[in-house]
């Protein structure tokens, strides 16, 4: 990402570290491979969401401030034109942020609801990887929250884990639920620079538009 790729990998590392430090503090802890599983995916989901918002508003600010110095922009015609796009608010819609809203988490995880929920709009994505479902929301109309999709990566990762360590082994979970987390920090970087594209191509629509 070319507008702040130092200052988000910088945040990035720093907030994954976190979770992995949470991770393995709840598999040292936890009784239960299912209980180690539901909670690390709780708290993966929540709190990912939580920090995605802040560096959407984030991008788009930083993103904007960037279009209000281009010469073209100048016109106060030109400025109210690209406000008018309301973008902030339009990628806020397309990535419901909204965690209390998220009937899974009312009353505890539910795993075959968040499957159900991650399984669809992963087939209507044609992908099950988080980057490329993230990818597929920005151009069309995706109903299930963003806490859903990271706590479905989750399970699914973590389903997979199943099948290979049958034995349970607390050292072979936490290494991965460590390659999981780092595989999904690298798509959330790809999906903010996907962000970064398509709000670039709807300023360039306003030129046309002119």
């Amino acid at each position: 990402m070319a507008t702040y790729n130092e200052k988000l990998i910088h945040n990035l590392d720093a907030f994954f570290k976190r979770l992995e430090n949470n991770a393995q503090e709840i598999i040292e802890t936890t009784p239960t491979f299912n209980l180690a599983s539901e909670r690390i995916m709780n708290i993966v989901a929540s709190k990912l969401t939580t920090e995605c918002e802040g560096y959407i508003y984030d991008l788009y600010f930083i993103l904007a401030d960037k279009i209000k110095k281009e010469k073209y922009f100048q016109d106060p015609v030109h400025l109210n034109a690209f406000y008018r796009l309301n973008l902030k608010e339009e990628l806020n819609k397309k990535y419901h942020f909204e965690i209390n809203s998220v009937n899974a988490y009312k009353n505890g995880i539910d795993f075959k609801e968040i499957n159900r929920l991650y399984t669809s709009v992963g087939a209507a994505a044609g992908t099950f990887a988080v980057g490329g479902i993230l990818k597929y929301t920005i151009s069309s109309v995706v109903t299930i929250p963003f806490t859903v999709l990271i706590a479905g990566a989750a399970a699914a990762a973590f389903s997979t884990y199943c099948k290979v360590v049958p034995e349970k082994n607390k050292e072979a979970f936490l290494e991965a639920v460590k390659a999981f987390l780092n595989n999904l920090k690298k798509e959330i970087i790809n999906w903010l620079n996907d962000i970064e594209v398509y709000f670039n191509n709807r300023v360039k629509s306003l030129y046309f538009n002119d």
